[in-house]
């Protein structure tokens, strides 16, 4: 049985057009993760996104192929495995990431304040 959103796309705002291809927590980081253009292994975006259930994760990947953000590669091997790399789709959509994480930095001492420091910023 396969997967179905729970929400329809709404193809009459561009607005929630685009945020439901990148709304999920997990998404944005992984297209993130994906833009230098390296393909990565399930296991490897699992190790960089560690706070991430692999579930969810398995999810929002299928979902970001099916809507032609990240492409899947299956090798014939065995034992089987596969690559995501980040597709011309996908990258369109790093500019407002970017925006996204500019936003983050102006705006964390903010956020600070309010929730206390949580995790440490690797940067």
């Amino acid at each position: 049985m396969a997967y179905e959103k729970k929400i329809p796309v709404d193809l009459d705002c561009p607005l929630r057009l685009t945020m439901s291809l990148i709304e999920s927590k997990w998404k944005s980081c992984i297209l993130d993760e994906l833009r230098n253009g390296e393909p990565l292994r399930p296991s490897e975006i699992h190790k960089r996104l560690p706070e991430a259930a692999p579930r969810v994760l398995d999810i929002q990947l299928r979902e970001m192929v099916e809507d032609g953000l990240v492409e899947k590669t299956i090798f014939p091997e065995l034992p089987p495995r596969s690559e995501y790399r980040i597709t011309a789709l996908g990258q369109s959509l790093l500019p407002i990431i970017d925006r996204m994480l500019s936003w983050g930095k102006q705006h964390m001492a903010v956020f600070e304040k309010k929730y206390g420091r949580k995790y440490s910023n690797p940067e």
